[in-house]
């Protein structure tokens, strides 16, 4: 341009738009290197280290910490730190109160960045003077760290000798401490997540230790019986528990199968309740049956009654009840006793090929106090066998989320001869049903066979 030659209004105007573009597309190009950054690690140390490296060069600034408040908010803990300076300490680690720290407590009781350009002698960098000087910084800008609207930490950022950071220096500062929030923020809630997902499995560990601890270590025999089990634990303790255990010396068999309503360490301390107090009145009243010569059949009654009561009344408040099947078999006799409780159906599978359901005829137990509970007798002739599932069964879920369903069930049972035939086909088929599905009930089923 000649001497004499002036700018136009119009030129003026497009020098400074091509220059405010040409910043934005440097600023664009700085941002998607930092997301780069970000997605490229998974390691929360190594993504801010990166951030503060990156920040330093485009802010030519001397050096950039990331901090983070303590709980009580009354301090800042530098978590990051990156020099270019030669024999500058690194602060990582570093935690300082807030106290006369009055730059970064304005940050945080406000959320908004503030730019110090007098920072050797600005009285709300004091605590910083002697440093600053020092090293020659003349400008200090920090920075929130803002995630969901609550100041996390900040970002502190010293410039080099007679650097003045602008206005655009502080828009790209807040961008940037923008995501740095969101990666920490997304860190503690991942953090969070697993340690709550941690004491759940803790929790359900302990769970299934208490569930599988109470079940018989072997099946008890007895003289013209095949008793047979099979117990499959969910991903979640859900409460099933079966027991078969000698009465009357070994004269006699009691045999429970029942589920507690809900899942999780309450429901296997109820489990061990319920089994407990069946097992020890069965147990008692039999052997106080030499001297009455009761029916087995009211004794099992009276044990049921018992249980019930003391779970209605002493944990009425947990509002846990549970269903059951419960029999009591005798060596070498036909005939056995036995009460549903408002449990799935067991199943009467005849040699004859004739398939009977035992229905319920009382009410889960654990509710009410004033339940009143009926047995019946079950005659079974050589071969015959009885069947009883928890409802795990039928709605273990295919991958498709397919229940087993009864029919099924009922299919396999049928086309089996034997007990021992039933329980391993059924296995098979229960286990390729669920497949890679989660199994999130327990699975348990019992058999009795009569054997001549």
């Amino acid at each position: 341009m000649d001497q004499g030659e002036t700018t136009s209004p119009d030129q003026a105007d497009s020098v400074d738009v091509k220059k405010t573009l040409e910043r934005r597309a440097e600023e664009l190009s700085i941002l998607n290197h930092l997301a780069e950054a970000i997605s490229s690690s998974l390691d929360l140390d190594d993504i801010l280290h990166s951030i503060c490296r990156e920040m330093v060069m485009v802010l030519n600034a001397r050096n950039v910490g990331i901090a983070l408040l303590n709980e009580k908010k009354d301090s800042l803990k530098v978590v990051a730190f990156h020099t270019e300076q030669m024999g500058e300490t690194d602060v990582t680690g570093l935690e300082f109160s807030l106290e006369g720290n009055d730059a970064s407590l304005f940050v945080i009781k406000t959320g908004e960045p503030i730019v110090v350009p007098d920072a050797q002698s600005n009285p709300i960098t004091r605590s910083m003077h002697e440093v600053f000087r020092q090293r020659g910084t003349s400008c200090l800008m920090v920075v929130p760290l803002l995630a969901r609207g609550e100041v996390i930490g900040t970002i502190g950022i010293p410039s080099n000798a007679h650097e003045v950071f602008s206005q655009d220096d502080v828009r790209l500062s807040q961008t940037i401490a923008g995501q740095v929030a969101s990666v920490i923020d997304n860190a503690r809630l991942h953090q969070s997540v697993k340690k709550a997902r941690d004491v759940a499995e803790r929790e359900l560990e302990i769970g299934r230790q208490i569930q599988t601890s109470f079940f018989p270590e072997s099946i008890p025999e007895l003289k013209g019986w095949q008793v047979a089990v099979h117990f499959q634990s969910a991903r979640q303790v859900a409460g099933d528990f079966y027991d078969v255990f000698a009465l009357e010396e070994g004269r006699r068999m009691g045999v429970i199968l029942a589920d507690v309503c809900d899942k999780g360490v309450g429901a296997a301390l109820f489990m061990v309740l319920f089994r407990s107090l069946l097992r020890a009145s069965l147990i008692k009243g039999f052997a106080q049956n030499k001297k009455t010569n009761r029916d087995p059949g009211e004794i099992l009654v009276s044990a049921i009654d018992e249980t019930n009561k003391y779970i209605a009344i002493n944990h009425a408040r947990a509002s846990m009840f549970a269903t059951l099947f419960a029999a009591v078999i005798e060596q070498d006799k036909d005939e056995l006793c036995y009460l549903n409780c408002g449990h799935d159906a067991p199943v009467v599978l005849r040699k004859s090929g004739e398939v009977e359901r035992l229905k319920p005829g009382s009410p889960a137990i654990g509710m009410f106090a004033d339940l009143e509970f009926n047995f019946s007798h079950l005659s079974l002739d050589r071969d015959d066998s009885i069947i009883a599932f928890t409802d795990g069964v039928t709605d273990a879920r295919s991958p498709d989320d397919k229940p087993f369903g009864e029919k099924l069930l009922m299919t396999i049972l049928s086309d089996s001869k034997s007990l021992q035939s039933r329980f391993e086909f059924l296995k098979k088929e229960i286990t390729e049903h669920i497949s890679e599905a989660d199994q999130f009930d327990d699975i348990t089923f019992i058999g009795l066979e009569r054997k001549g």
